[in-house]
């Protein structure tokens, strides 16, 4: 007789639970995706406006970097285009116009940068030894700027900058996770591609390879409520993930098989009862860890009254309403153009209480101020606001780590319980917070088993 097809329960259907899910599919197992939600992709979300159908924006996973090569392997694979996704930036005074840096240019003092590349010589070196690494950790990277030399001035320039790619303010921010994203990436922070018809279409080609094969079965709206382990076999219980209250709850529906995959964000990991439980240390890290708070709105214009850099698309960083903001069209067709609002931490959770109305005028009115025009030239005519921090799932856009974390939480959140494996972009020692963690999490948590 044959061998036995393996068999594996795969919780999430986000990029790390289906890149799991494809490598597995892969190799001949048999895999069962139960994700909770309705949809699937995770935190990757395409939007397009029901007034220009024809354009597309993120409200979710934005870029793939030049480094990013599984990404870049799964669209080759899956048949996936890229387009340049590049930006030059400004930081408008007073919402005055402002001098406009090419895409990586560096705009702080040139004695900084003397001082920034050669710390990043260092950190990226062999002489930069764990203790030395652990010592970093400790400290937050506004800390660790100002001991490099930054003026209070260009600190909050910094703040601008940075926190967008934490999600919170870099004086909460791990100033060894902050030196990881300088040092080992480009010029560009890896803001360099996204895929031509929406960074969508990667999970909806992933999902189609992994249901075409005989055997697998993905079941969205499957919230999971307990995982038991006996043996050799593992047992996922799961509920309907968005019961309506005018009907009673269905019964469970049970999935059994050899091992588990589980990429739910850590702070999921306590809604789920565990038999055996989860170790004491890795319950409490599941607490811990937190989740940036990111909203990203998308306004809808007219026109595109911004200007064109010559080199990469329009984007300005300001400490008004708008925070970072850039436009999602950039190649696309046509006169109507979208702004992208990417606000993060307290000013994240303030805007999420505001208006749509308010938040279209405010936004279009700073890039307006900004770029020489008067207040009310310009009006939206469409705008979408995604407040990730209200998630109940992540309960924010991606993981964030405070000073001290790295080397203490995250370690023990990857470390697998007796037959299930953990994954998420919370646990890519690399690509953190970006696709493409998610995707490396999820292969590497599958090439364990």
């Amino acid at each position: 007789m044959p061998n036995r097809r393996l068999r594996c329960i795969v919780i999430g259907a986000g990029l790390a639970g289906l890149a799991a899910a494809l490598r597995l599919t892969e190799r001949g197992w048999r895999v069962d995706v139960v994700e909770a939600l309705p949809e699937f992709g995770g935190r990757v979300y395409s939007y397009s406006f029901p007034q220009a159908p024809h354009l597309l924006c993120e409200l979710g996973g934005e870029w793939i970097g030049d480094d990013h090569h599984r990404m870049q392997t799964h669209c080759r694979q899956l048949g996936l285009h890229l387009q340049r996704h590049r930006y030059s930036f400004s930081f408008p005074d007073r919402l005055r116009p402002s001098n406009i840096y090419p895409p990586g240019a560096w705009p702080f003092s040139s004695r900084n940068k003397t001082a920034f590349l050669d710390f990043g010589r260092r950190f990226v070196s062999k002489d930069f030894d764990l203790c030395q690494q652990r010592c970093l950790d400790e400290y937050d990277w506004w800390t660790w700027l100002q001991k490099l030399g930054f003026t209070r001035s260009e600190l909050l320039r910094r703040d601008l900058m940075d926190s967008t790619d934490f999600g919170e303010t870099i004086r909460t921010t791990s100033a060894f996770v902050a030196a990881g994203e300088y040092f080992a990436g480009n010029r560009t922070d890896e803001m360099d591609w996204k895929i031509v018809g929406g960074n969508h279409r990667l999970p909806e080609q992933m999902m189609k390879r992994i249901k075409s094969a005989q055997g697998n079965s993905v079941h969205l709206n499957r919230r999971v409520i307990e995982i038991r382990q006996s043996g050799a076999q593992v047992e996922v219980r799961t509920v309907e993930g968005a019961r309506s209250q005018k009907r009673p709850a269905p019964s469970p529906q049970i999935f059994r098989a050899d091992f588990c995959i589980c990429t739910a964000p850590a702070r999921s990991l306590k809604l789920i009862r565990w038999s055996p439980a989860l170790p004491e240390d890795q319950s409490r890290a599941a607490e811990q860890l937190q989740y940036c708070r990111i909203m990203k709105t998308v306004v809808l214009c007219p026109k595109r009254f911004w200007p064109t850099p010559r080199r990469g698309g329009f984007s300005l960083f300001t400490s008004n309403v708008s925070d970072f903001c850039f436009e999602s069209t950039q190649g696309q067709p046509g006169p109507q153009g979208i702004l992208c609002s990417y606000a993060i931490g307290d000013k994240a959770d303030d805007l999420a209480s505001e208006s749509p109305a308010n938040l279209a005028k405010w936004i279009t009115d700073d890039v307006l101020r900004a770029t020489g025009y008067p207040a009310g030239a310009v009006q939206a005519i469409g705008i979408k606001a995604q407040p990730w921090q209200e998630n109940p799932y992540t309960q924010g856009a991606y993981a964030f780590y405070r000073p001290g974390q790295w080397f203490t939480i995250r370690p023990v959140l990857a470390r697998p319980h007796l037959r299930v494996h953990f994954a998420g972009e919370h646990l890519d020692e690399n690509w953190q917070g970006f696709m493409e963690g998610a995707v490396q999490s999820g292969e590497d948590a599958a090439d364990q088993l």
